[in-house]
């Protein structure tokens, strides 16, 4: 594996293994305010255009109503020509207010994203080559994918626990490359450049 991407993973670990130890062990007690760069909690998601898998940090801001994230990413030789690996930064804006079922349940009825995803691969880059035709043509990096995604979560929070909130959220997603060719090839359609996935977010 490359050391690069080894090195996020134990950095994205032991941030994550930081902020449970924040807590103190005896639920009753109050807990102990984190450091800055503690996450606020920690997301894994399955497909929607960052990987197969993904999971990594996620922080919270301005109550909530944005979280960012940093993601991990993997997709197996099965699904690919090559194990790919990608790290994944992706901004959450929920607009509305959460709606409460009851006590402990709520709906969050629209999160839209907005990420940017890095592949780890020798075969590509941030630029092409002069072997490539009309720098014009190849308007896009190989290595970089902008990638959009709207959806809803349901929430459950939790009392006495270090983990406060669970929320399992699905999204309608896609990417740069394939809205592009979507207008130049009118046999795609909007079911052709989409995609689901779905995930959860353990809020600490």
């Amino acid at each position: 594996m490359n050391i690069r991407i080894l090195l996020i993973l134990v950095s994205m670990l032991g941030i994550s293994y930081n902020s449970l130890g924040q807590w103190s062990g005896d639920s009753a007690t109050a807990p102990i305010k984190r450091k800055w760069y503690a996450p606020d909690g920690v997301t894994l998601q399955f497909a929607g255009n960052i990987g197969m898998f993904a999971g990594g940090a996620s922080y919270s801001f301005i109550h909530d109503k944005i979280n960012t994230e940093l993601l991990y990413g993997i997709v197996p030789k099965f699904d690919a020509q090559e194990v790919l690996h990608l790290l994944t930064i992706k901004g959450v804006y929920k607009p509305f207010r959460k709606v409460q079922i009851d006590e402990k349940y709520s709906i969050t009825p629209l999160r839209v994203g907005l990420g940017l995803s890095y592949y780890f691969r020798d075969q590509v880059s941030t630029s092409w080559d002069s072997s490539y035709p009309t720098k014009d043509y190849y308007w896009w990096t190989s290595s970089l994918r902008i990638t959009g995604a709207a959806g809803a979560s349901l929430n459950r929070s939790i009392n006495n626990s270090k983990i406060k909130e669970v929320s399992l959220y699905s999204e309608i997603g896609t990417y740069d490359l394939i809205v592009t060719s979507a207008f130049k090839d009118p046999t795609l359609g909007p079911w052709d450049i989409m995609s689901f996935s779905v995930g959860t977010r353990l809020g600490f």
